[in-house]
């Protein structure tokens, strides 16, 4: 290219175009690194997997078939150990109750009769007794004196040996009749004693009997259901006309100190996890991770849970996991109670510096 100045035609060498550094081409390339970096090198060093928060449930439950005629509480309210959470009430029962609450009441109307007859026979009887043992002590005081004024007169010689032996004998049998009298009399009042005393105590306990069985027909009528621990209200089921068998929950309540956390790990990484190897829990809401350990890995492969399935390939027809049990220790209370029931977190344990790609410890290394 030629071009003209000012002091005339000019023959001036052609300019060469000066190349830009690539900056977008160089910006590109770190970035693809640093994302393949954050990708495949913590890896290396962590084993993470989806989890979600689980805990020892507590079930709120009754000893009978109830209705529920009332729920005090509602799915995920808080409630503390002792506060009623429902009202139930078992009209079957009840009216079973009802039932044999009246058979105590003829039963005991009849252990009263039964007391009364026991008590009047005897009492009459030990009367005849009395009776018997009156006669015969007047009769031996009778032969007392007759025999006294033959006595007197058998020292006087008036009367001969045997007539007075005769009077002694007849004294002393009539002595002897009304003493074994006497103790059959005496033998009658121990036993009206004994059927009084047997028959109250029969009766008493024939009446603590029919006020237990009035006593749970009024329990089973209006029960009172009372969280046993304190925690959330969690696994709310509606039932049909709210009738509840016994044994099964009406709910469960999730106690955060009894939280821990259940991680779904891919089979062919779980080589990688140990029994007490540390972790880390990041749950939504949180700033810092809670501090774990691996506390029991479970032997069976199951499906992922539907809150935690986002992906075809991770339906049970695809793959399936290894749970592995976090136990929480050490977190402060105020950060427990941030804790809920079936929350997703994501569980990041760490894997000792001796791993390697090439296998698992290196001579020298601690496993």
């Amino acid at each position: 290219m030629r071009i003209r100045s000012w002091r005339g035609s000019t023959a001036v060498a052609s300019a060469v175009p000066r190349r830009r550094f690539p900056w977008a081409r160089t910006i590109l390339i770190v970035g693809v690194l640093a994302l393949l970096a954050y990708l495949l090198v913590p890896g290396y060093y962590f084993a993470s997997a989806d989890a979600l928060v689980q805990g020892d449930l507590v079930p709120v439950t009754s000893l009978f078939r109830v209705r529920v005629d009332r729920l005090m509480v509602g799915c995920d309210d808080r409630v503390r150990a002792g506060e009623e959470v429902a009202v139930v009430s078992n009209f079957i029962v009840q009216a079973n109750y009802d039932q044999q609450y009246q058979q105590s009441i003829s039963q005991l109307d009849l252990s009263q009769i039964a007391l009364d007859e026991g008590v009047s026979a005897a009492r009459t009887e030990a009367a005849a007794d009395l009776a018997k043992y009156q006669a015969a002590d007047i009769d031996a005081k009778r032969a007392h004196d007759e025999f006294a004024s033959y006595d007197s007169a058998y020292k006087q010689g008036a009367v001969p040996r045997i007539e007075w032996q005769a009077k002694r004998q007849v004294w002393l049998g009539d002595v002897a009749l009304a003493e074994g009298l006497k103790q059959i009399w005496l033998h009658a009042q121990q036993h009206v004693t004994r059927v009084d005393k047997d028959n109250r105590s029969r009766v008493a306990q024939d009446t603590q009997a029919s006020q237990r069985v009035a006593a749970l027909a009024k329990r089973v009528s209006s029960e009172s259901l009372r969280a046993p621990v304190s925690g959330y209200v969690v696994n709310c089921v509606q039932r049909p006309q709210n009738v509840i068998e016994p044994g099964l929950p009406l709910f469960d309540i999730f106690a955060p100190d009894r939280a821990y956390v259940l991680a779904y790990y891919d089979p062919a990484s779980i080589e990688r996890v140990h029994i007490g190897q540390s972790a880390d829990v990041f749950v939504a809401g949180l700033k810092k991770p809670i501090k774990g350990r691996v506390f029991s890995v479970y032997p069976n492969l199951v499906k992922l849970p539907a809150q935690l399935t986002r992906f075809f390939w991770q339906h049970v027809q695809w793959s399936e996991y290894r749970p592995v049990r976090i136990a929480l220790d050490r977190v402060p209370p105020d950060v427990r109670a941030q804790l809920y029931y079936d929350a997703q977190t994501r569980v990041r344990i760490n894997i000792p510096r001796a791993w390697h790609p090439f296998g698992y410890g290196e001579p020298g290394g601690s496993q």
